[in-house]
């Protein structure tokens, strides 16, 4: 997925937000850099599942794969009697 090249990168950050990385680099016996790079993977690989979601609800659209608003109402309201 990565290469294994590194470059060092510097970032402003609350005080707050460095003080939990610290405290959870502590928690799971792993450096800081470690941290914050598993939350930069999890962040962007979340970030792209997001937009293939978007893209595939969009290619439902263009293929008329809807469904109208008042079915869901009628949905909903069905499973408010149950």
């Amino acid at each position: 997925m990565y290469s294994s090249a590194k470059q060092t990168i510097s970032a402003q950050i609350p005080v707050e937000l460095a003080l939990a990385v610290e405290k959870l680099a502590i928690e799971l016996d792993r450096s800081k850099s470690w941290v914050i790079k598993e939350a930069l993977i999890f962040m962007l690989a979340e970030r792209d599942r997001r937009h293939g979601d978007i893209l595939a609800g969009l290619a439902d659209v263009d293929a008329g794969r809807v469904v109208r608003h008042s079915e869901i109402l009628d949905f909903a309201a069905r499973l408010k009697k149950e």
